[in-house]
């Protein structure tokens, strides 16, 4: 998922353009402002009283000022991407933004809004900039792109929203979900090339495609969660070799399969190579996001 701003849907570029500089809108505020008036008007008009005038005078001032103090309070923000997650297909992952301000003031009363999420901070002071966590999830493996935030204030007075978008503009890759057998499972089918079991190491969460006789009973009799036993190999120095073509029915089953599997051998530090099309994919030779990021972009 594209992280779009409701703003660029709904209104034009120019309007956006505007808006990356810092704008404003009314809210329902405003018609309780615009009653104030009005009765401060007739008061005054009806009695002539100095205090009803006072009154007018200084409700006028404050809603005139707050404009100036609104306006500076939000184009003072600054939005960064700090870091994100490794995304992959039909998982949540994570991605953090700084917001500090650009000038010595400190910035009141910021809600940012991240996709479908929004996130609020009271105060941000001018030497301590705010760190923020926003979650989402991409249906589809390939490139995306973080394109824009918005950023709202209500400060100094509700009756407008100050609000500004921040271009991110960083593009990612999105790995393919994984999902298949377990790395546990491939190396029982393969005794001949990894040996056979040796000793027994500990439980993991059972998985769907572990085997039945990987299953550890005795967390069932404690009443826990169903888990999986993990052995070691008695030949753990072996290369593990995956076929692409072996790993599944399609394409998409079989990138799930290899990402799986991919992020066990990073665990577990185990070398391995991947046959894909006329290429591998050496893992002494690459990086792990390197070969994840082949596999996004298949």
């Amino acid at each position: 998922m594209i992280i779009q701003n409701q703003l660029q849907k709904r209104f034009s570029r120019s309007y956006a353009r505007i808006a990356r500089k810092g704008s404003e809108r009314p809210t329902r505020y405003i018609y309780l402002l615009i009653l104030i008036f009005v009765a401060l008007f007739m008061q005054a008009y009806i009695h002539n009283y100095n205090i009803v005038y006072m009154a007018l005078f200084f409700t006028f001032a404050f809603s005139t000022s707050s404009y100036f103090f609104g306006r500076k309070n939000i184009r003072s923000l600054s939005v960064e991407l700090l870091s994100y997650q490794r995304v992959f297909a039909g998982q949540k992952s994570s991605y953090t933004l700084s917001l500090s301000s650009l000038s010595q003031s400190d910035i009141y009363d910021i809600t940012c809004i991240g996709g479908d999420e929004k996130q609020h901070t009271r105060l941000i002071r001018a030497d301590t900039p705010v760190i923020l966590t926003f979650t989402h999830t991409e249906p589809l493996r390939g490139d995306a792109r973080f394109e824009s935030v918005q950023c709202e204030s209500g400060f100094p007075l509700p009756h407008q929203i100050f609000y500004k978008l921040f271009d991110i503009d960083r593009v990612f890759v999105v790995y393919p979900e994984p999902k298949g057998e377990s790395l546990d499972t491939f190396i029982a089918k393969s005794r001949t090339l990894y040996g056979e079991k040796d000793d027994f190491e500990g439980t993991k969460a059972y998985e769907n495609s572990d085997r039945f006789s990987q299953i550890y009973w005795p967390s069932l009799a404690k009443g826990d969660s169903l888990m999986s036993k993990v052995f070691s190999y008695t030949d753990e120095t072996a290369r593990l070799q995956f076929d692409f073509l072996a790993c599944g029915q399609n394409d998409e089953a079989r990138l799930s399969q290899l990402c799986l599997w991919v992020l066990a051998c990073e665990q577990k530090s185990f070398p391995f190579s991947i046959a894909i099309d006329n290429k591998l994919l050496d893992s002494s030779k690459m990086g792990i996001d390197e070969i994840l990021t082949y596999l996004g972009r298949y």
